[in-house]
């Protein structure tokens, strides 16, 4: 079976980037034939991807290239950490230890924490969820 077909059944799309399903799966395949990718969570403007293996010298520039290719994953997800906490800390909710565990000693002062913490979610699980709304 194609593993790109679902994408192509759903027409996965990032139409607010000019993205289209074919564009999707060109850059999918492409990190699969760099780093081996499993697919799941297919809807029509969303995937997640889980990396067979990534070098950890490789871990920053597919931070990027995943930024740039998905904004939201920073401008809607991981760059919106600061705020989630600061939320958390003022109801008194406990954060989760996985949380924790990413978010420590990062400096939220710094503009790119969000890339920061991409790339330690991507050593860390392998795995992205893009979406484009």
């Amino acid at each position: 079976m194609d593993k790109y077909q679902p994408l192509r059944d759903a027409d996965t799309n990032g139409a607010n980037y000019d993205l289209d399903a074919d564009q999707i799966i060109a850059q999918l395949q492409t990190w699969d034939a760099k780093y081996g990718v499993t697919l799941s969570d297919v809807a029509h403007d969303a995937v997640t991807v889980t990396f067979n293996a990534i070098p950890v010298d490789d871990v920053p520039a597919l931070a990027a290239e995943i930024y740039e290719f998905c904004p939201d994953t920073i401008d809607q997800h991981f760059g919106c950490f600061a705020e989630m906490i600061e939320m958390a800390d003022e109801t008194g909710e406990e954060l989760p230890p996985e949380l924790l565990e990413l978010t420590t000693g990062v400096d939220f002062e710094d503009e790119q924490y969000g890339l920061e913490l991409l790339q330690r979610s991507l050593a860390k699980h392998r795995q992205v969820a893009l979406w484009w709304d």
